[in-house]
């Protein structure tokens, strides 16, 4: 009985070694897709990054800091953890992403097939609001700059009513400059004064507009497209308010000409309206307050705030400045349970977002709201602004601090936490890319429930596969061809005992072991 047992084991990790072994990653069979997919809406000829990578050549002439890069998480840059929380069309590589990209590169980086080349994503100033109701664009901004600018650009709605924003599509006019932007929506004349005191478009204004009336709409960063609100919301916009947008343009910029566009699709009057509120903030809920870090120290500071009734948060934003390291947010609700918003390990500040819950969360009435936050004012912190080091305090300038944690709030629902935002799965794939060849990551293929009684659902694989099940002995023992995305498997014929599935996509093998129970 022994060796029946020792010889299965052999089977099947000769069988499983020979398979894994059987593809060498090259450029046409998946690693553009991969690159298509997740690199080159800020690395094209127009992007905000300092070099392309849209064509093999230029892949290869990077690829060793593209390897290191992906290896430290630093690319893709997408700064929140997704081990408790997951995100909408969060821009993440998956692990196994990860492996083909260093394993290319170890192999040398080989072309493939030339014929098969995929063709390359092309990047204009387009837009994907085809039809918006209202286009909304900048005054022509030559940009001069030494240091990093932030500023302020006024544009009058011109609504004698209340509107609910539904999409909203920040469209850069030139995308090689724009670093990131902040959408406020303003009822007060304060903007336009400030604007019209200064001699050029828009007026300079560094975290804020500089009005204490202002209300965050929601934010840009490169790469990211239309900004919709789950079914049913939208974002309400007071009567004859003005739209301020705050463009950040990094230093080192000399006579470029920027003419970003605001493009608007409204709801009707029946949606839901979401509010973004800086629920935690450093002036009013940090509990060891004030903020202030001491030269030479890392310090981190606490916020609370008791949420009152039922709400539902649709996403959330962090905010600090350079000497940020760390941030998080979380519930803890009347029952004790704990709900994890946010998590940012590594702050950066040039990689600030608003993040989309991919489903709404219920915070219920009672729980408390909680941030942590910590800041490192040593001279090991590279992007401390100031050597030597000195006390920060809270304030408006790039040289000062904040504390702030927006979220997109509305109030509850019945059937709220249950509305999808973002279908997809980790699986992504440029247009122009087959979707057979992209690379399937084991662990975002879902194969349920398991045990089973034989009949069990595959999900998470894009295009078509096969699979073939094994027994524990190694004898092949069920087959099912051209399945197709999420597909619902009949093996009722086979007795109880573990077996071994086999995936074949046209690139991939993968073995999963599940268990049939009568």
């Amino acid at each position: 009985m022994k060796s029946i047992k020792l010889i299965s084991i052999i089977l099947f990790l000769t069988l499983f070694s020979n398979t894994s072994k059987a593809h060498t990653p090259t450029w046409t069979d998946g690693i553009a897709c991969i690159i298509y997919s997740h690199c080159t809406s800020c690395h094209n000829p127009k992007g905000i990054a300092p070099f392309s990578l849209t064509r093999y050549e230029d892949v290869f002439a990077n690829r060793f800091s593209i390897a290191a890069s992906v290896q430290a998480g630093s690319m893709p840059p997408f700064p929140p953890s997704q081990q408790k929380r997951k995100y909408a069309h969060a821009n993440t590589l998956s692990q196994h992403e990860k492996e083909e990209i260093v394993e290319w590169v170890n192999n040398f980086a080989p072309l493939g097939n030339a014929s098969n080349i995929p063709a390359p994503p092309v990047y204009n100033s387009s837009f994907q609001i085809s039809a918006p109701d209202l286009v909304l664009q900048i005054p022509n901004y030559t940009v001069n700059t030494t240091n990093d600018l932030y500023r302020v650009f006024v544009l009058p709605l011109n609504n004698p009513d209340q509107r609910f924003i539904k999409q909203i599509e920040i469209v850069p006019g030139n995308r090689s400059i724009v670093h990131h932007a902040l959408v406020f929506q303003d009822s007060s004349t304060l903007p336009l004064q400030l604007d019209n005191s200064d001699p050029l478009p828009g007026y300079s204004a560094f975290g804020s507009t500089g009005s204490p009336s202002s209300k965050l709409i929601t934010g840009y960063t490169p790469g990211q497209g239309i900004v919709e609100y789950p079914p049913g919301f939208g974002a309400a916009v007071l009567p004859r308010s003005y739209i301020c947008l705050q463009i950040h343009y990094p230093g080192g910029i000399s006579n470029k000409i920027d003419s970003t566009q605001v493009r608007i699709k409204f709801g009707s009057n029946t949606l839901r309206n979401i509010t973004t509120v800086a629920a935690l903030n450093h002036s009013s809920t940090l509990l060891n307050g004030p903020l202030l870090i001491p030269a030479n120290t890392i310090k981190t500071f606490y916020s609370k705030i008791r949420v009152p009734t039922n709400r539902t948060v649709t996403g959330v934003m962090p905010h600090m400045h350079l000497l940020g390291k760390k941030i998080k947010s979380f519930c803890v609700t009347p029952t004790g349970d704990t709900i994890h918003l946010i998590d940012i390990p590594d702050w950066d500040f040039h990689w600030q977002g608003f993040y989309t819950f991919q489903k709404p969360v219920l915070i219920p009435a009672g729980s408390e709201l909680f941030g942590e936050a910590t800041y490192d004012n040593t001279t090991a912190n590279i992007h401390n602004p100031n050597s030597p080091p000195r006390d920060v305090r809270q304030g408006e300038g790039t040289d000062d601090e904040m504390m702030l944690i927006y979220f997109n709030l509305a109030a509850y629902a019945p059937g709220d936490t249950s509305i999808i935002v973002d279908t997809s799965t980790h699986i992504t794939h440029h247009n122009n890319c087959d979707p057979n060849n992209i690379s399937v990551d084991p662990n975002e293929i879902s194969i349920y429930p398991n045990p089973s009684d034989g009949q069990f659902t595959i999900e998470g694989i894009m295009g078509g596969f096969d699979i073939v099940m094994y027994a524990s002995n190694g004898q092949e023992v069920f087959e099912k061809k051209n399945l197709n995305g999420k597909s619902v498997v009949t093996a009722k014929s086979l007795s109880a005992g573990t077996y071994y599935i086999e995936i074949i996509t046209e690139k991939k093998l993968r073995f999963y072991k599940i268990i049939v129970l009568n």
